[in-house]
C-alpha cells in the first residue's frame, strides 16, 4: 500500500542522464488495488548528462558530484524546497548477481517470518567477495528436508529450512564514492536499488510479473536484461551497448554532431518503405574537415540503413544473451522494452518484421499512474525513477512481514515488500 503522507526524493544515476525527481503517492483505486493501479505525482524533476561515469567505474569524482548536484538543484528549484536525502538507483553494470543456498534447522515446527527472516539474514561475507555490499536479496525457491520447489513454505512442518537467494552485489568502494559525492552537499543516501529492478516496478503489470516476462531497459550506453518468472527474479545481465550507439553511428557517418544525430534519431526512427523513400530528401547539418558547418542533402534511406544496422545488431546480441543463460527456456512469454533507447519510432515494427523474440508479442513499458507538470514523467526514461518512489513508498514492516497483512495485499504489493525484506 502507497503512503499517502510521504514525500521522498530519488536520485537515478543512469549512464546517460542523471534524473532527480521529489514525488509522493497518489490513490487512484480502492483499498485492494494494486501498487501498479496507484500511481505517484512527481512534484519536480531535475536532470544533467551523467559525467565521470563509464561502465564499471567512476573516472571523475568532481565531474559526476557536478552532473548529480546539477540535477538535484533543478529539482529543488521546482519544489521550492532543499532536498535532505535520497534513495540512488544505481545502474545495473555496477551490480553482480550470485546465487546463494542456505539452511537453518526448525525442529519440527511449523515455518513463520521469524524462521524465514533467519534464514534471509545469512553471513554474506561466508559467500561473497569482502570487497562487495549487498543491495538485493531476493528470495527464489525453498525447500523443507527432502521437499524442494516450495514457494511459501510458512506453516509447513520439518527439520531443515533451506532456501535459494538471488544475491544482488555493488562494490563497496563504487557506493562509497558516490555516498561521499552526496554527503559533501549536505545530502543523506538512504539506500541503493538497482536500476533495472525499479524499472520493473513502474512498468511491469501483475500478469506479467506473475506469468513469465524478460524486461529490455535500452539505456544510453548499456543494455540490461531483467528475466523475472512467477514473481521471481532470477537472471540480470547487462550489454554494453545502447542508444548513444546508434546517436554516435549517426554522427560518424553524415560527419555531424552529436547532437544533431540524436535529433534525427529521434525524430526519424526506423521509418517504414513507402513510395519514394529511399529518394525523398532531408537537410542535415555537416561539419568539414577544417569544422566549417555546411548542409547536406541526404536521403530518407540512407538514415533509416544507419539506424536499423546498430538496431539488429542490439537485438542480435539480446537474444544471443537470453539464450545463453538459458532464460529462453522458460522466461520466453511476454517482452517488454523501457529505457530511453526504447523510445525510438518504429522499433516494435522492426522487430516484428524482423521475427526477434520468436515472434511474440513486445509492448513498450511506461510508468504506470505517473503523472506531474513534465510529459517527461510518463516515457519510459522516467521508468527507472518512478520504480524507485514506488519501491521507496511502499508499505513493509522493518525487516520482518506481516503475514497475515501479507495475505490481504495484491500480487505486486507482496512483490515489492518480499524483495525489499532483504536490504
Amino acid at each position: 500500500m502507497i503512503d499517502l503522507k510521504k514525500e521522498v526524493a530519488v536520485l537515478d544515476l543512469g549512464t546517460d542522464t542523471v534524473c532527480v525527481a521529489v514525488a509522493k503517492g497518489e490513490r487512484k483505486g480502492s483499498d485492494n488495488s494494486s501498487v501498479s493501479g496507484n500511481g505517484i505525482r512527481v512534484l519536480g524533476v531535475g536532470y544533467q548528462r551523467t559525467k565521470g561515469l563509464k561502465m564499471g567505474s567512476i573516472v571523475n569524482l568532481e565531474e559526476l558530484e557536478d552532473s548529480v548536484l546539477g540535477a538535484i538543484l533543478a529539482a529543488e528549484k521546482e519544489v521550492q524546497k532543499s532536498i535532505k536525502s535520497v534513495f540512488v538507483a544505481i545502474p545495473s553494470w555496477a551490480v553482480e548477481s550470485q546465487a546463494i543456498e542456505t539452511s537453518i534447522e526448525i525442529g519440527q515446527l511449523p515455518v513463520d517470518d521469524v524462521h524465514i527472516n533467519s534464514l534471509m539474514n545469512f553471513d554474506t561475507s561466508k559467500y561473497t567477495d569482502v570487497l562487495m555490499e549487498v543491495i538485493h536479496i531476493f528470495p527464489v525457491s525453498y525447500s523443507i528436508d527432502e521437499n524442494d520447489g516450495i514457494h511459501d513454505p510458512v506453516g509447513m512442518v520439518g527439520n531443515v529450512l533451506s532456501g535459494v537467494f538471488h544475491v544482488m552485489l555493488a562494490k563497496s568502494s563504487f557506493l562509497k564514492n558516490i555516498k561521499n559525492c552526496l554527503n559533501r552537499n549536505n545530502i543523506d543516501v538512504e539506500g541503493f536499488v538497482c536500476s533495472t529492478y525499479a524499472s520493473a516496478l513502474s512498468v511491469l503489470l501483475d500478469d506479467e510479473i506473475s506469468s513469465s516476462v524478460t524486461l529490455i531497459d535500452i539505456g544510453g550506453s548499456t543494455t540490461s536484461i531483467c528475466c523475472i518468472n512467477d514473481g521471481t527474479l532470477l537472471h540480470l545481465g547487462t550489454l554494453p551497448i545502447g542508444g548513444q550507439n546508434i546517436t554516435s553511428d549517426i554522427a560518424m557517418v553524415l560527419r555531424t554532431t552529436k547532437s544533431n544525430a540524436e535529433r534525427l534519431k529521434i525524430l526519424y526512427g526506423v521509418s517504414p518503405a513507402g513510395p519514394n523513400y529511399e529518394e525523398e530528401q532531408i537537410l542535415v547539418s555537416r561539419i568539414d574537415e577544417y569544422g566549417e558547418e555546411h548542409i547536406q542533402n541526404i536521403s530518407k534511406g540512407m538514415l533509416n540503413s544507419i539506424i536499423v544496422a546498430r538496431l539488429e545488431e542490439m537485438l542480435e546480441l539480446i537474444t544471443q544473451h537470453i539464450r545463453e543463460c538459458d532464460a529462453d527456456k522458460i522466461l520466453y512469454q511476454r517482452i517488454v522494452l523501457t529505457g530511453g533507447g526504447s523510445r525510438i519510432s518504429g522499433l516494435n515494427d522492426l522487430i516484428t518484421a524482423r521475427g526477434y523474440f520468436n515472434k511474440l508479442s513486445v509492448r513498450l513499458g511506461k510508468p504506470v499512474g505517473a503523472v506531474g507538470s513534465h510529459d517527461f514523467v510518463q516515457t519510459a526514461s522516467f521508468a527507472t525513477s518512478a520504480g524507485l518512489v514506488l519501491y521507496c513508498l511502499g508499505e513493509f514492516q522493518g525487516n520482518i512481514m506481516m503475514r497475515q497483512s501479507l495475505r490481504r495485499r495484491s500480487f505486486w504489493q507482496r512483490l515489492i515488500i518480499w524483495f525489499k525484506r532483504g536490504i
